[in-house]
């Protein structure tokens, strides 16, 4: 599996070497076949689906620019399914059950916060947690959010966190 796995990271790198090479397919594909070996939230998935390849009025100015920029893209892509195969060969595929569980509880929680909290609270949590901020003031500013939380609220939550089937499997 992990054969086959590196044999379909370096055929995307194929790709990218094409003369008609469609930027948009290979994205989705590279994306897709990312998720598939790490999981969806892995850093490599979200590097890809970051990339950008236009051909804007801006960069149809300069040839030369064009080149470049077109080709840093392409540098950049190849990168990424490096690095993804230099992992599969040092580590091995990773453990999908754990990637899949972590993912579970991670979308348990967000749920479980939309549907026991205030929408303007879940806002709220979101805007610090995408801050620019410190890890310390972010501590900080969500500190201050859940004490703003009612005390039954915070029970509610907490009971169906751990009555939750996938949490209650990780003790």
């Amino acid at each position: 599996m992990k054969e086959q796995a590196i044999q379909l990271l370096k055929q995307q790198i194929e790709k990218l070497r094409e003369k008609d090479f469609e930027f948009k397919s290979w994205r989705k594909q590279s994306s897709l076949m990312l998720m598939r070996i790490f999981g969806e939230d892995d850093p490599k998935v979200k590097q890809i689906e970051k990339l950008e390849y236009e051909f804007n009025s801006w960069s149809l100015r300069d040839a030369s620019g064009n080149e470049s920029y077109e080709g840093g893209v392409r540098h950049t892509g190849k990168a990424i399914l490096e690095a993804a195969i230099m992992e599969l060969d040092t580590f091995g595929l990773p453990d999908q059950q754990h990637t899949d569980e972590n993912v579970t509880v991670g979308k348990l929680i967000a749920t479980l916060l939309q549907d026991e909290l205030k929408g303007s609270q879940v806002k709220q949590i979101r805007l610090i947690a995408q801050s620019n901020e410190s890890h310390e003031e972010k501590r900080r500013q969500l500190g201050e959010l859940l004490e703003s939380i009612d005390k039954e609220q915070m029970k509610n939550m907490l009971a169906a966190l751990l009555l939750n089937e996938h949490f209650s499997k990780l003790f």
